[in-house]
């Protein structure tokens, strides 16, 4: 499973370098949004900040993961269905996918960050939580994208389902980025961080659990 799972992370990138529109017009969304949200507020408050960055970052990753499955063509997927176990195809595109929101994200901060001072103080509790982030939207998303896959109305299903889904995912890391902006200790925000972990593996186990079914669909 493991050399299906990395075969298919490296067609993923080398369908995405082929055509690079995919990644770089979602790498446009968020220059375009960081240039209006500038323009808009100037230098912002750190709860400005901490919000708007999460807010690019959520409608960014809904572009980027959701079209996970909806840009296979159904004779390439039939064709991965006689050779691929289940679980190899969702863990290498959701492996992508976080790949692809850590390049989001990283672009995201660099960019707030020239915008309007920085406010963050604790950035490796910050950067936890970033990371956990990326891994829950990541794994959410694709997973949407595949119940969408099955029906008639992708994109709507995709929307439809995707956003009340993720919203218990991201009420932790953003309580979790306020509190990095003051000098926190692990204690403070260890509560938080277990939340947010459990999110992850509890979508993770879903995953494991029902994409069979979706995958024999």
């Amino acid at each position: 499973m493991f050399r299906q799972s990395l075969a298919l992370f490296k067609k993923d990138i080398h369908l995405d370098l082929r055509q690079r529109f995919g990644l770089g017009g979602i790498l446009l969304y968020v220059f375009s949004a960081s240039f209006i949200i500038y323009l808009t507020f100037g230098e912002m408050t750190p709860e400005e900040w901490i919000v708007l960055f999460w807010i690019v970052i959520l409608f960014a990753s809904v572009n980027a993961v959701l079209k996970s499955f909806a840009q296979e063509a159904k004779k390439r997927q039939l064709y991965y269905y006689t050779l691929c176990d289940p679980y190899a195809a969702i863990f290498s595109k959701m492996l992508y996918n976080f790949c692809v929101l850590v390049i989001i994200t990283a672009v995201t901060w660099s960019l707030f960050s020239i915008v309007s001072p920085n406010p963050i103080l604790t950035h490796q509790y910050f950067f936890l939580a970033a990371g956990l982030a990326c891994a829950g939207i990541a794994a959410n998303f694709t997973f949407v994208s595949a119940i969408a896959y099955r029906t008639r109305n992708q994109s709507t299903m995709m929307m439809v389902l995707s956003l009340p889904v993720i919203i218990p995912l991201l009420l932790p890391v953003i309580k979790i980025s306020l509190k990095t902006l003051n000098d926190v200790s692990w204690r403070e925000t260890k509560g938080d961080f277990s939340l947010l972990l459990s999110i992850d593996l509890l979508i993770v186990a879903l995953i494991v659990f029902l994409f069979p079914y979706i995958w024999r669909e």
